[in-house]
């Protein structure tokens, strides 16, 4: 497999088949992967990239975001900055008073993919790190303000879905709720911890919540499930 990188469509995974008769453009998380016959001239690539633009413009539009060096990554307990430096010869990060610098250094392009991994990969470590200083404690404290009980805390690396609680109160919250306001994050420690009590989502569930919150636990759960944070978008796997 072949990467190649336009500035219009973005990263282009390209793949020789030796079934494949003709090109094939597909898009497959977040990437445009494309399907050429077993011996194809890459020297082609720019011609038929061009021929075949306006097709994959729309193959694109949900393309991967990338990270450049003006990104700045806000989350619950730091930001996170490119930095370019000629004094490193790797990729390396440093955390110090809320700010993540991730230093790159000069001559690395970076809108290679690799490097795009490898700063994601770095700012969803801090992530992960930062969710297990941090969620734990938040849990602990609304427990014992509402006087609730739960069994532990796991942090884990969810896409679908923010929390959960299991029948032995064991709860599960996923890292990435470290990108969501602070109010966002204090409604999903309580709704899991309401699942202690009431472990369906029926009328009981959210008058207790509705309790716990002091609000419309309802509202206040469409306005989790409509948050869309580009931060989120720029760092998910």
């Amino acid at each position: 497999m072949y990467e190649y990188y336009d500035n219009q469509l973005g990263r282009i995974l390209i793949k020789p088949n030796v079934r494949a008769k003709n090109i094939i453009a597909r898009r497959k998380e977040g990437k445009i992967h494309l399907t050429v016959p077993y011996g194809f001239d890459f020297k082609r690539l720019p011609r038929v990239l061009d021929e075949m633009r306006p097709r994959m413009i729309k193959v694109a539009i949900t393309a991967e975001p990338l990270i450049t060096e003006e990104s700045v990554i806000d989350t619950f307990t730091f930001q996170a900055r490119i930095s370019r430096t000629d004094k490193m010869k790797n990729v390396q990060m440093r955390l110090r008073d809320g700010e993540l610098m991730i230093f790159i250094p000069d001559g690395l392009d970076m809108m290679s993919g690799q490097l795009q991994d490898t700063v994601k990969e770095m700012i969803r470590h801090v992530l992960r790190h930062e969710a297990k200083r941090v969620l734990p404690q938040k849990v602990a404290f609304w427990a014992k303000k509402i006087n609730l009980q739960f069994s532990q805390v796991k942090i884990n690396k969810s896409t679908t879905r923010w929390g959960s609680c299991s029948r032995q109160k064991n709860i599960n919250l996923s890292f990435y709720l470290m990108l969501l306001p602070e109010k966002l994050i204090d409604y999903v420690v309580l709704h899991e911890l309401a699942h202690t009590v009431e472990m369906n989502h029926g009328e009981k569930f959210w008058e207790l919540l509705g309790k716990l919150c002091g609000e419309d636990a309802r509202a206040i759960s469409r306005s989790v499930r409509k948050f869309n944070s580009p931060d989120y978008n720029l760092i998910k796997p």
